[in-house]
């Protein structure tokens, strides 16, 4: 990997913090988000509404959970639908001007199994 590449990622990651993803949630911003995962065949942007932050339980990268509303997916036939991206994986996150204000089917208010911790969890009325 060159400099040039090193910088990049490096300069990425920092953009997108986990405050970042901790402010989506607690203001329940719909954001659009640009997804490249190891194993993503569809790389691209995702509109997502995140609702949970913290460390995967088997691997220990922090992921989110989210609710992806549209945009690229390795199983479109399942959009909309709760997905889990690893923080480390998104590469630009932009909110947009619209949020959410109820829970989507299957919201657990209290955690997420797939997380050994959470650092930040949606809390709606």
């Amino acid at each position: 990997m060159n400099l040039i590449e090193s910088l990049k990622r490096v300069l990425l990651k920092e953009a997108i913090s986990r405050d970042a993803v901790i402010d989506a949630i607690r203001n329940r911003k719909v954001v659009t988000i640009y997804y490249a995962g190891d194993q993503t065949i569809n790389k691209g942007y995702r509109e997502i509404e995140a609702v949970a932050i913290g460390p995967h339980n088997k691997s220990g990268n922090v992921v989110v959970r989210a609710w992806q509303v549209r945009g690229s997916s390795d199983t479109p036939e399942n959009r909309p639908g709760w997905r889990l991206f690893r923080l480390d994986k998104i590469n630009s996150l932009s909110p947009t001007t619209e949020t959410f204000e109820t829970a989507r089917p299957y919201f657990n208010p209290n955690g997420d199994k797939h997380m050994s911790q959470i650092f930040e969890l949606a809390k709606f009325d």
